[in-house]
């Protein structure tokens, strides 16, 4: 591979060019070694910490200099851009393209680089604190929280108390949510409250149609209304009345009930 980059195809990746360099060095007797690693790496402002991605894989050879030791040389910053195949490692050297992504960042990429940091960030905090959650992280914690010297009981404790605290407020809003009201309902209990006006109060054990006898032998007078929105508000509680058709109708029976 080393004679068919350098004899006939001269064009290839940083690997291609330091593995070169290094055949090259060794064969003019200069002990040499090849260096893969990363070249590079983005600072992450929000959680401060460095973003070493895929992208920033290098390739450079190290020579060694009598009374220097071991010398770094990277053979690919010295080629043309043009006679470098992968666009990552042009990009390095490049100025033009170094200029192009600079006016891309100023131009577009400053909200996209904000964006990009925290979603970075978020990641990097879920996978050391959620996925590599180990028995060092989870001593590390509990220093944090001054609780390094609690026995296991204590913490189940703590945790249960913790549960608790947190389900109260949950609790608290279910009881106290109002219930959903049943129109139907809420017609019939206004008619009974205009009865309650008049001295005819419903009892708790009395049905629809009991209460309804009682008011029409104190109210004979009543008698055609009571008997008809009782009726009606029992077909569409109890029945299979349709209620597209009925509420309305119970709705204005109610609403033109008036008694003195």
């Amino acid at each position: 591979p080393v004679d068919d980059f350098l004899y006939r195809s001269r064009r290839g990746f940083c690997e291609h060019y330091a593995a070169a360099f290094v055949t090259l060095m060794r064969a003019a007797g200069v002990p040499s070694r090849l260096v893969t690693g990363y070249q590079g790496g983005e600072r992450n402002p929000v959680a401060d910490y460095l973003i070493v991605r895929q992208s920033d894989a290098h390739a450079w050879a190290e020579v060694w200099l009598q009374g220097e030791g071991w010398v770094r040389v990277d053979p690919t910053s010295v080629i043309p851009p043009e006679r470098i195949e992968d666009m990552l490692d042009s990009g390095r050297f490049d100025s033009v393209e170094s200029d192009r992504r600079l006016v891309d960042s100023r131009l577009f990429g400053r909200l996209g680089w904000h964006l990009r940091s925290n979603w970075d960030a978020l990641n990097h905090r879920w996978d050391r604190w959620v996925q590599g959650f180990n028995s060092s992280r989870q001593q590390q914690l509990l220093e944090q929280l001054g609780l390094a010297d609690w026995g296991w009981r204590q913490l189940v404790m703590l945790m249960t108390g913790l549960l608790f605290a947190a389900m109260a407020p949950v609790a608290w809003w279910l009881l106290r949510r109002p219930r959903p009201s049943d129109p139907v309902q809420a017609e019939y209990e206004r008619f009974c409250r205009r009865l309650a006006a008049i001295g005819l109060l419903r009892r708790d054990d009395e049905g629809p149609q009991d209460f309804a006898a009682r008011v029409t032998e104190a109210r004979p007078d009543l008698q055609p209304q009571v008997e008809a929105i009782s009726t009606l508000y029992g077909k569409l509680r109890y029945g299979r009345a349709p209620l597209r058709h009925g509420l309305p109708r119970l709705r204005q029976a109610v609403r033109g009930f008036r008694p003195r």
